[in-house]
């Protein structure tokens, strides 16, 4: 059978195309059958252009092949791969292999969810186009879509910041020539403070920008121009963890950047001082931009020196000993009647998921007929009345130490929701690339907060969530059983006249870099001393979409049952080999306050004693219950150092006079942290693999 379309041409004339039409096609037409895909939706020039009823002039338009690849979603991305893209097509199924320039895709990263399309994650690649090759496993028969897929010759690290700019950002290219002399545009806009790291590797300021995504062009003479596009995206939420040190070697000049902690905007008029004391320091304001720069005797042949940042109605913050030319400060603002008005009152951040993406797609299980959706086979039937059948999707943690919270019972996808290959699911997303928990089990909600059994789970990694804009069919495979058993001994430090007095042990699996799923009944509690293992169960097996990844446990010996000081943690303590108890030791002795402690502490002096292997100390001094505190920063080996008299300046700076509450951490990070790359998130107990901490009251 066929049908002949007319259209008139871009030219003005009427022409006729007379096309064989297929049973696909026509069940498409007449309901049932596989939608056919719009031109935007392929990813591939179309010859027949419905939108403005013309015809380019093709010939030969075959709609007829049942196997085919159309298009690639999204068609580009970093070449050290791990992007998620959907394959579209016609004819696939859960039997295919994947090429993308030649290298195979993991098989255990394949969503196969209907004969249209395939989710899967990108191998590395070799910056430029790549073939996108879809191989049917069962009949041999391969197709090809020729630079389906393009490797973009940069990264940008991390890929989303402030629209008021001021995101230190890395670029790590692949094949580049980065040298002195490289300049660096987002969208149309320059990037600031270019320092060249390697001919692969760089650093800048990114300016200001319209919300969502820019490209980014790396210019380098004699070189060709290298550029990603969508690397970066502007949005109104921000990260304060990206404060910190960076740039180059400190050299007699220092930036110093303040942002407010809450909207991420600059604090102009903001007091920065390079030196442990004023008068032997150097003291400057900051512009409007938020940004001051000082120089002076103070710094002359200086390596290294102790900068502080103050404003009015915002929390101080010193680094101590900063190695570099470069160091950004976010300002928590001060919540307190005395900083609101009635024009402007204080923010305290506030603005939630606003440039949030939605997420939506399905949960998948294996099994009946192919493509049409299976029971939840890996979930064993609830036995009583209050019970049932109930899945959560949440974004993957950032610290393996959190824990776990039910959602609210609305939230389920249940055996009962809609959809076609499995059972839909959304949720609200910030923007970046994020990593997405699927946990399926019973729960039960008649009895307090509810209980929540898992049974399986499933992952779906580097989903890019832009600003305002909703991502879909991202489809999650429950292939994940959790039916193991994990157990856990000791070596905590021994128990003090002020404790600690029991043990808090936290388990989670990695799900990437940084990303970790946390699942009920991830922590244990026992009393010290306790000489025998904790036991954690069900966890789930590390295949599937755990295949390569590990599980992740940790301990904390604190003080009572809300973990006070002293306490000393062990952290990230990684193992897949679930078959035999995991020893946690390595626990930091609790450091020893001398200044401030017990007596007046006078505001410009800190001391402490401290030992074993740590990296950084972090000390916080509270006021006003801590209405006003002030962060202090000092890398390994610096115990005794000065601060700079706050109290000197008429927009009272710093803590407020009366009584104190003081506490000192010192922190181990993961292998390969040095203090001239400290970013404000290395002071989170998230990225800690052992912390120790004490506090003690005093006056001010």
């Amino acid at each position: 059978m066929s049908r002949r379309w007319t259209a008139l041409s871009r030219a003005g004339r009427v022409v006729s195309l007379l096309l064989p039409l297929p049973a696909a096609t026509l069940a498409a037409c007449f309901g049932g059958g596989p939608r056919l895909l719009a031109p935007e939706d392929a990813g591939v020039a179309s010859p027949v252009d419905f939108g403005d009823a013309s015809v380019d002039g093709a010939t030969n338009v075959d709609l007829g092949d049942p196997f085919s690849v159309l298009g690639v979603t999204p068609s580009h991305g970093p070449p050290t791969g791990g992007t998620r893209i959907v394959i579209r097509g016609r004819g696939f199924s859960s039997k295919m292999g994947i090429t993308i320039g030649g290298r195979p895709v993991d098989v255990s990263s394949i969503v196969a969810s209907d004969p249209t399309r395939i989710a899967v994650l990108t191998p590395e690649g070799d910056p430029g186009p790549a073939d996108v090759s879809v191989r049917n496993l069962l009949t041999a028969d391969e197709r090809t879509l020729a630079g389906g897929f393009v490797y973009d010759a940069l990264v940008v690290k991390p890929d989303s910041g402030s629209q008021t700019g001021g995101t230190r950002v890395r670029l790590e290219g692949k094949g580049t020539s980065f040298q002195a002399g490289t300049q660096v545009t987002f969208g149309t806009a320059s990037c600031t403070d270019v320092n060249v790291k390697s001919a692969t590797e760089l650093e800048c300021t990114t300016p200001s920008g319209a919300l969502g995504p820019v490209e980014v062009v790396a210019t380098t003479p004699g070189a060709p121009t290298v550029s990603a596009r969508d690397a970066y995206s502007y949005t109104d939420l921000f990260d304060p963890s990206r404060g910190g040190l960076s740039g180059g070697v400190l050299a007699g000049t220092l930036k110093v950047n303040v942002l407010d902690g809450a909207t991420g905007l600059p604090l102009g008029g903001a007091t920065v001082i390079a030196g442990e004391s004023i008068p032997a320091g150097v003291v400057g304001t900051t512009a409007a931009s938020g940004s001051a720069t000082l120089a002076g005797a103070a710094l002359a042949g200086k390596t290294k020196i102790t900068v502080t940042a103050a404003a009015k109605c915002h929390h101080p913050m010193t680094f101590v000993d900063v190695p570099v030319d470069t160091a950004t400060f976010y300002l928590p603002p001060v919540v307190d009647i005395s900083c609101a008005s009635l024009d402007d009152p204080p923010s305290t951040g506030g603005r939630g998921f606003r440039e949030g993406s939605s997420i939506s797609g399905q949960l998948v299980w294996e099994g009946g007929v192919e493509f049409k959706r299976a029971g939840w086979r890996n979930v064993p039937l609830p036995v009583r009345p209050t019970e049932r059948l109930a899945a959560y999707v949440f974004m993957a943690s950032s610290s393996p130490q959190n824990s776990f919270s039910l959602p609210a019972a609305s939230q389920a996808t249940t055996p009962d929701s809609p959809g076609a290959s499995g059972y839909t699911y959304s949720l609200v997303a910030p923007p970046g690339n994020v990593t997405l928990v699927a946990l399926a089990g019973i729960e039960d909600r008649s009895k307090g907060s509810g209980t929540f059994s898992v049974f399986a789970m499933g992952v779906a990694r580097s989903v890019a969530a832009a600003p305002n804009q909703s991502v879909t069919d991202v489809d999650i495979a429950m292939n994940v059983l959790v039916d193991h058993r994990f157990s856990v001994t000791s070596q905590p430090p021994p128990v003090g006249p002020r404790g600690p007095d029991r043990l808090f042990a936290n388990f989670a699996v990695s799900v990437g870099p940084n990303a970790y799923a946390v699942l009920p009944g991830s922590l244990e509690t026992r009393l010290l001393p306790f000489p025998g293992a904790i036991d954690f169960a069900p966890v789930p097996s590390l295949d599937g979409a755990l295949a390569g990844e590990s599980y992740v446990v940790g301990a904390t010996a604190a003080t009572s049952p809300s973990q006070m000081a002293p306490a000393s943690v062990v952290s990230r303590v990684r193992t897949t080999n679930g078959s035999s108890p995991v020893s946690l030791g390595g626990f930091l002795p609790v450091p020893q306050l001398i200044e401030p402690a017990a007596g007046a502490f006078s505001g410009t002096h800190v001391a402490f004693g401290a030992s074993g292997a740590y990296d950084l100390a972090h000390i916080l001094v509270e006021s006003g219950g801590g209405l006003t505190s002030w962060t202090i920063v000092a890398p390994v080996g610096r115990t005794d150092f000065g601060l700079p008299d706050l109290s000197t300046f008429p927009d009272q700076l710093g803590v407020k006079a009366g009584p104190i509450r003081t506490t000192v951490t010192v922190a181990r990070l993961e292998a390969g942290f040095t203090y001239d790359k400290l970013r404000s998130g290395h002071l989170s107990q998230g990225r800690w693999t052992a912390h120790a901490w004490d506090t003690l009251a005093g006056s001010y």
